[in-house]
């Protein structure tokens, strides 16, 4: 049974890596096919977090939701719950014990834009390392400490996904003292490209 766990779990990170090289390559190609429909953003969100609650009980992190607002915009649903669900995957795994991830909807400033922010009280990362982030293959060195697998093609994706929707992506980081991803979606479908974008 402890060999079987092991290698399932060793087969999930396996096909995570294959999935994130697919992506990449579909990208790249302009296929990777969008389909944009309206949807309540808070309750998108909301289901999000019920899957992967079992990830966050893993690593002893809680998980909370914070939306001021209701919105409801235009979005693909499934390619960008593969961005959402990479940055929570990472604020989760790359916290500390007992740590928080924290879900936060707003509208921007200037009213045009939904703004999603994802926080952790976790690793940080450095600041040497920021601007290199959403680079394909790129792994910062702290992180890889915690876990020595990955592709390093996650933000990369993330990015292209957001870029897609018309959006921006950025991200304000604290060594050992946390990290928060800020994406933005716009609320009037005329600002979401036409087409797919190259990053």
């Amino acid at each position: 049974k402890e060999l079987a766990q092991t290698g399932g779990a060793a087969a999930k990170k396996l096909l995570k890596i294959v999935d994130d090289l697919l992506d990449a390559a579909k990208l790249e190609d302009g296929k990777f096919g969008y389909n944009f429909a309206e949807h309540n953003l808070g309750e998108f969100i909301d289901k999000l977090l019920v899957e992967v609650e079992p990830i966050a009980k893993e690593y002893q992190v809680n998980l909370f939701f914070s939306a001021k607002q209701a919105i409801v915009l235009t979005f693909d649903e499934v390619k960008l719950g593969i961005a959402l669900t990479n940055l929570i995957d990472n604020a989760i795994k790359y916290n500390v014990p007992n740590g928080t991830v924290t879900v936060g909807i707003q509208l921007a400033s200037d009213s045009r834009y939904a703004q999603v922010s994802v926080t952790d009280t976790g690793v940080g990362i450095p600041e040497g390392d920021i601007k290199k982030l959403f680079t394909k293959f790129f792994r910062a060195e702290n992180v890889m400490q915690f876990a020595t697998e990955g592709s390093g093609l996650g933000l990369y994706v993330v990015k292209n996904i957001i870029m897609r929707h018309g959006g921006n992506i950025w991200v304000e980081s604290q060594l050992h003292r946390g990290t928060t991803f800020y994406f933005t979606l716009p609320i009037d479908f005329s600002l979401i490209p036409q087409k797919e974008l190259i990053i």
